[in-house]
């Protein structure tokens, strides 16, 4: 009994002296340096198979990797009965390494006569 006392004593001890040390990373971890380190360098749409897609290019200009790029266009209306309200749509590039550029490409394809605005870059 005394045993288990004494090791729950010494984990707790150990958690709340290294504590520190895991703040600075989950904070790391955690912030949004995508704005900081992310530049979109353009985008266009390009036809593949009858589909429209926006497709570019997303430069790291960090020293980070970042394994995830979501890339957030908002389709502008479309006038008709069926207006579509400014819908997001998300592009994505996988494993961006330090001072590296990578080609992004949306998930779904877009109507050929749509218009849309960059809106964000997120990254993690």
């Amino acid at each position: 009994m005394k045993a288990g006392i004494l090791t729950l004593v010494s984990f707790l001890a150990l958690g709340y002296v290294t504590r520190p040390l895991f703040r600075s990373f989950i904070t790391s971890a955690t912030s949004d340096h995508a704005a900081a380190c992310l530049e979109m360098l353009g985008s266009t749409s390009t036809e593949e198979d009858g589909n429209t897609y926006i497709i570019g290019t997303v430069r790291n200009n960090c020293e980070r990797k970042f394994g995830n790029v979501t890339v957030t266009f908002k389709l502008d209306r479309q006038p008709g009965p069926m207006e579509n309200l400014d819908a997001p749509v998300s592009a994505y590039a996988r494993d961006v390494g330090p001072d590296q550029t990578k080609q992004f490409k949306t998930a779904v394809p877009i109507s050929k006569n749509s218009t849309y605005r960059f809106d964000a870059i997120s990254a993690y």
